[in-house]
């Protein structure tokens, strides 16, 4: 099986207290109990998809990335409720 680089945005969900690790260039999200678990389920999420998915799934979802992918936190105008 060929190997293949992915990148995962991964942060700690304040309401569950739970790592979520989300897949940039598949729409694969999941959670750990803490940040390496997360890592470890991504890895593990992203290999059942590539395997269970078709072909056409893949080139249809698959979003590749180029460069180094960055986080920035960003402040919007939101709601009164959702404000923190």
């Amino acid at each position: 099986m060929e190997k293949q680089t992915i990148h995962g945005i991964i942060y700690k969900d304040a309401a569950s207290n739970q790592w979520v690790a989300q897949c940039v260039e598949y729409e694969v999200v999941t959670q750990g109990d803490n940040e390496e678990d997360a890592k470890a389920m991504l890895r593990e999420a992203v290999q059942l998809y590539l395997e269970s998915a078709s072909e056409k799934e893949i080139e249809l979802f698959y979003q590749p990335v180029e460069g180094n992918v960055r986080v920035h936190e960003l402040t919007i105008d939101a709601p009164t409720l959702l404000r923190s």
